[in-house]
């Protein structure tokens, strides 16, 4: 995703229910509110001619519509579904006819995906409450879980763009991080930790890097010094969950002496 305009750095800054949204409103306002698109960009003689007026036009968008409806809406070509980079600024240049349903439909695609994220966030968050928990290895089973739910979820409308899905698993997990209470720039580092050079483009998503990212959060957020949860299990179960292999297990042969984030299991 673009370093342009607002950042997004945390939930509060995406949150629907933080950003009252009317969509009747928007859809009628929009006509008037959005400028005549350039023409589509065209490749020629091994370059884009046209390409830096198609980009200052998604701009001026968002500024338009980050004003009025909060900065969340400065990204409304973020929805999963849409292409934004390059394939989104020269293969969906809208006619200035389809202009206005084009920037309503896609603001509306986002707003969409962002409520869906915040209905997640309010189920999960109360399952990693430790009250909650029978024990510390309950508490990291609720915490990889609910990364492992989210990471499916961020991944699922993009798998055919190999491309995409790390960047969406990476701003879905800093969101939820921030939202169970963890500073922006913490949440980023330790974002970055469990994804790491893991997660490759083209490189189709699976439940064995799903599972892995997991459990590095896991760790990484329930001890600041990254030497992994206070309790090892030893009775962990050889699949978990849905097949995927855990490193505490000491029936698999995984759990002798494997090294993970300087704790040695």
């Amino acid at each position: 995703m673009a370093e342009h305009g607002p950042l997004l750095v945390a939930w509060a800054d995406a949150d629907p229910a933080r950003h009252p949204f009317d969509p009747v409103e928007m859809s009628v306002a929009v006509p008037a509110l959005v400028p005549a698109p350039p023409p589509r960009p065209i490749y020629r003689s091994g370059g884009w001619i046209g390409f830096s007026e198609a980009f200052a036009w998604v701009e001026s968008i968002s500024m338009i519509l980050s004003e009025r409806y909060g900065q969340w809406a400065h990204r409304w070509y973020w929805g999963p579904w849409e292409k934004e980079q390059s394939g989104f600024l020269t293969d969906r240049i809208p006619t200035a006819a389809d202009a206005p349903a084009f920037v309503a439909d896609s603001l509306l695609a986002w707003r969409r995906w962002l409520e869906s994220l915040a209905e997640r966030f309010d189920r999960i968050l109360p399952s990693l409450d430790p009250a909650r928990a029978v024990d510390a290895a309950g508490t990291v089973a609720a915490w990889e879980v609910a990364v492992a739910e989210l990471m499916t979820f961020a991944a699922a409308p993009v798998v055919e763009y190999d491309d995409d899905w790390p960047a969406w698993c990476e701003i879905t997990l800093r969101w939820f991080l921030t939202a169970t209470g963890v500073p922006p720039a913490q949440a980023q580092a330790l974002v970055d930790e469990a994804l790491g050079e893991r997660l490759q483009l083209w490189v189709p998503l699976t439940a064995v890097e799903i599972g892995g990212v997991a459990e590095r959060v896991a760790n990484a957020v329930l001890d600041p010094n990254g030497t992994g949860p206070g309790a090892r299990v030893d009775n962990w179960p050889d699949t978990w969950p849905q097949g995927w292999p855990s490193w505490r297990a000491t029936n698999t042969g995984w759990g002798v002496k494997r090294a993970f984030r300087g704790y040695t299991a």
